[in-house]
């Protein structure tokens, strides 16, 4: 049968339809695997570059932290190291933040009653995060576990972990990537193409399809892919903008809108790793970056640059006397007026001012040789601290203690820097506060004597190797022995006999006197309580600083030593300087009235050299006056010391209170006070400080020859 050309271009028809069909089938299945590949792609950029923003966050928040929290682990202060924990763990996404010491036991998780302290971490992740040295990242199906070492030079404190849940990021990206999927189906699932009118424009068809397909379907893809990977590399510009009114269009603007999202995400893990979220000022992490950055590009030039080390003076009073709150309102005003002060210099370059942690801030200043312009920053801030602060119903003067350190002169490194902003800061709080000071050299081999000191003495005050002496304490008018003052004494094992007036300054500074006077306190009530076997009734007194007497629950521990050792409390004496109670009137005498409903006695010591006055005096409510010894040392040939000495004792006998007088070395001394009518006396011709067995081997009345021979 011979087949015309009708049939055959029917048959060509058919099959050139077919052939066109099967040619597009397999083109739609082509591009379909594509698109899929390139969702798979840009899903797994997406959760790339997510994981890796939350591991560059996780890598920050534990080293700010860590860095954050080594002066208050370094001191053990768990309300410190609450704070800065419980503030990381108030942010989006954080699981928990755990703090350890090195052998990782937890300190703190950031709770209140911090249910698991003191115990070892047992989850898969802790062994290597406590072995660690370095800051490691730790993924779980969960979560990230970013950890970060807590050290001071080589030693090493323990440690910080931050858990980041991974819930919301595989949100973001599940639901975006089921958006960019739907919108890509939709892409795919529109009507069937028509076919051409006729064999002649099938061709052109074909022609006209493939070149659309390219233009319309294939490059846009590729482009996304593109920006995909862009993305994945943290590059955020590349425009994705589409005009198209169909489904591809509304995947482009979909996956816009997704990388939009990321865009913002990444920028606030940025500003979080960056920026104080109180004060809205620079973190240290940013400012170090800055400051790496000045040093740079001022190296070699004629212009200094010079760095302000500012810390608030006694603003832990405002928090433990009005608040966190009140403490907060300060911080955030001082940061206002640290802007304003700072925006008067006259610098060739913006200031750079930024928040350390707490009450440290830091600025950065430009000009000249870098010390007139660091100190004209310096009394700009100091001036902006003239005016009260307004918290509540509460107006407070706070004043701040600078250090200024200078760039090239004093360091050439950021650290060291800092390091010396902190040590000319430290000086000016030495020299008073509410002042500055410039870095010097001698500064930091003092600092680092100190450091040893402090060290040496945590380890001696754990270890057991402090002791207390005591010095009798005599009635004037029998001379029997009726109580004894505890002496603290510390001999190092390199440095010797280290005097209280060296070693209680550093403890107090450094937060150790808090368990140094509860040590002191606990060891001389239990000598106190051996005594009265053979020694029935004697006392034993003890000096409190002014940093003890802060304390809310100062009653409440002595009561609870009072208790464990079984001792009267009558037998304890409290002695106070006047200067602790003038750092704080209102405290100092809320503590005092506390102190006397748990019925021990409470002596003012070294009066006469503070406020002295009658109306303080009546005030304070305390037992008993101490003479300070300067006022004994000439009272046999300075008319006025003896006058002062008289006064003092009438002053105190009108009030209903005795008197002690410090430093007695001679026998005439002796008589002379018993003439004036002064009570009770101490000092080294009736004996030096002994210990506690020695004590109770001397007789009771080891004056009593002595005072009958005197006239």
């Amino acid at each position: 049968m011979q087949i015309g050309l009708r049939a055959k271009f029917v048959l060509s028809l058919l099959a050139t339809t077919l052939v066109w069909f099967a040619v597009l089938a397999v083109g739609a299945w082509s591009a379909s695997r594509a698109g899929e590949g390139v969702l798979r792609e840009s899903e797994d950029s997406l959760r790339a570059q997510g994981r890796a923003a939350l591991a560059e966050r996780g890598e920050q928040l534990a080293a700010l932290l860590a860095d954050t929290l080594t002066n208050p682990v370094y001191y053990t202060d768990l309300l410190s190291v609450r704070e800065a924990a419980r503030s990381t763990l108030n942010q989006p996404d954080v699981d928990y933040v755990l703090v350890y010491d090195g052998q990782g036991r937890v300190l703190h998780d950031g709770s209140r009653d911090i249910p698991r302290f003191g115990q070892v971490m047992d989850d898969p992740l802790a062994p290597a995060a406590i072995a660690a040295h370095a800051p490691l990242l730790q993924w779980s199906s969960e979560r990230l576990d970013a950890s970060a070492p807590i050290a001071i030079g080589d030693l090493r404190l323990g440690g910080v972990r931050v858990g980041l849940s991974l819930a919301r990021t595989e949100g973001v990206i599940a639901l975006e990537s089921a958006r960019t999927r739907e919108r890509f189906r939709q892409a795919f699932a529109g009507p069937a193409h028509v076919l051409g009118l006729g064999f002649l424009l099938l061709a052109l068809w074909l022609v006209l399809a493939g070149w659309m397909v390219a233009r319309g379907l294939v490059r846009p893809i590729r482009e996304l892919a593109g920006n995909a990977r862009a993305i994945e590399r943290g590059r955020f510009e590349a425009p994705l903008e589409s005009g198209r009114k169909d489904e591809l269009g509304e995947l482009i603007r979909a996956f816009a809108r997704m990388s939009d999202s990321v865009r913002r995400h990444h920028h606030d893990i940025r500003k979080l790793a960056y920026h104080d979220s109180l004060t809205g000022l620079p973190n240290r992490l940013m400012f170090r970056e800055l400051l790496d950055e000045a040093i740079g590009e001022y190296r070699g030039s004629d212009t200094g640059l010079a760095l302000l080390f500012i810390d608030l003076d006694d603003f832990k009073r405002i928090n433990d006397t009005l608040g966190h709150d009140a403490g907060d309102e300060v911080l955030i005003e001082f940061a206002g007026r640290f802007k304003r002060a700072l925006a008067l210099l006259d610098a060739p370059a913006q200031p750079v001012l930024a928040r350390l942690g707490g009450d440290e801030f830091v600025a950065l200043v430009s000009g000249g040789n870098g010390r007139t312009h660091g100190e004209r920053a310096a009394i700009s801030v100091l001036e902006q601290l003239k005016q009260p602060f307004v918290v509540g119903n509460h107006s407070l003067l706070v004043g701040a203690s600078i250090g200024i350190t200078v760039f090239p002169d004093d360091a050439h490194t950021s650290k060291l820097l800092l390091k010396h902003g902190d040590l000319a800061m430290y000086q000016a709080k030495q020299r008073g506060k509410s002042r500055y000071h410039f870095f010097a050299g001698h500064l930091t081999q003092a600092a680092a004597e100190r450091l040893d000191l402090e060290h040496d003495l945590r380890e001696a005050l754990e270890s057991g190797r402090l002791d207390l002496a005591y010095q009798p304490i005599h009635d004037l008018a029998s001379g029997q022995l009726v109580g004894t003052e505890a002496l603290l004494r510390w001999r190092h094992p390199r440095r010797g006999n280290v005097p209280p007036s060296i070693f209680v300054p550093i403890a107090e500074s450094s937060g150790l006197i808090d368990a140094l006077g509860d040590w002191v306190i606990e060891r001389a009530c239990a000598d106190c309580r051996r005594w009265q076997s053979a020694l029935p009734g004697m006392s034993v007194a003890v000096n409190l600083s002014g940093r003890q007497l802060q304390r809310n629950d100062l009653a409440e521990r002595i009561s609870a030593c009072l208790e464990r050792q079984q001792l009267p409390a009558g037998l304890l004496h409290l002695e106070l300087t006047e200067s602790s109670l003038l750092h704080d009137e209102q405290l100092a005498f809320a503590a005092l009235g506390q102190l006397r409903q748990t019925g021990v006695r409470v002596w003012l010591d070294d009066f006469g050299t503070g406020f002295s006055g009658l109306s303080h005096l009546r005030r304070a409510r305390v037992d008993g006056v101490k003479i300070d010894r300067s006022f004994i040392t000439d009272i046999l040939s300075d008319p006025e010391d003896l006058a002062l000495a008289s006064a003092i004792i009438a002053m105190a006998h009108s009030l209903g209170m005795q008197v002690i007088a410090e430093g007695v070395e001679s026998e005439a001394q002796f008589a002379l006070l018993r003439d004036r009518g002064c009570d009770l006396a101490q000092g080294f011709w009736m004996s030096e400080a002994i210990g506690p067995d020695e004590l109770v081997q001397r007789p009771r009345r080891v004056l009593s020859r002595s005072v009958a021979a005197l006239p």
